[in-house]
């Protein structure tokens, strides 16, 4: 029976190694969870659950590159949402102010990006899907080098995280 468990499980590994560069993380509340997937590592990611009629939500992550070479997150979607775009958030003389970054987020070799509550962030347009309180949403991640990376985003009313309280 152990050589049985044994194959199965060797079978499905065989079975993920298909040559594409996607990782599906499955579903977890853990907000801290690690998710790495060639040289990206992922933390602190979570949805900010639709409030009231808001047709808008956004959702969060840190990301580290653990390689030798820069790599891009060039881009977010999710099924939830009409469509998704990375926005920065910048503030001048008391005045928030949000634009699509089209090109995306440079990660540089060693260097995090952090996508939070009031800073850059991942915006969720037209939801289709309103994400509540307590459920898990997939959203995924577009890179330029490590491909596309699917995260099982726990979604919150408060979403905050480590990197939040900074």
């Amino acid at each position: 029976m152990k050589h049985l468990a044994a194959l199965t499980l060797a079978a499905l590994a065989l079975a993920a190694c298909d040559g594409k560069s996607t990782t599906t993380v499955s579903k977890s509340s853990n907000i801290n969870g690690v998710v790495t997937s060639s040289t990206i590592s992922m933390t602190d990611y979570a949805m900010r659950a639709a409030l009231g009629n808001n047709p808008n939500t956004a959702a969060y992550v840190t990301v580290r590159n653990t390689g030798t070479e820069a790599d891009r997150l060039i881009s977010a979607s999710c099924e939830c949402a009409a469509s998704t775009e990375l926005h920065s958030m910048t503030t001048k003389d008391g005045v928030m102010d949000m634009a699509e970054m089209k090109d995306g987020f440079v990660v540089a070799p060693g260097e995090t990006l952090v996508l939070k509550p009031g800073g850059n962030h991942i915006m969720l347009l037209g939801l289709k899907v309103r994400p509540q309180d307590g459920s898990t949403v997939k959203v995924k991640l577009t890179f330029e080098k490590a491909g596309d990376i699917t995260l099982a985003m726990p979604v919150s009313n408060t979403p905050l995280s480590k990197t939040t309280a900074q």
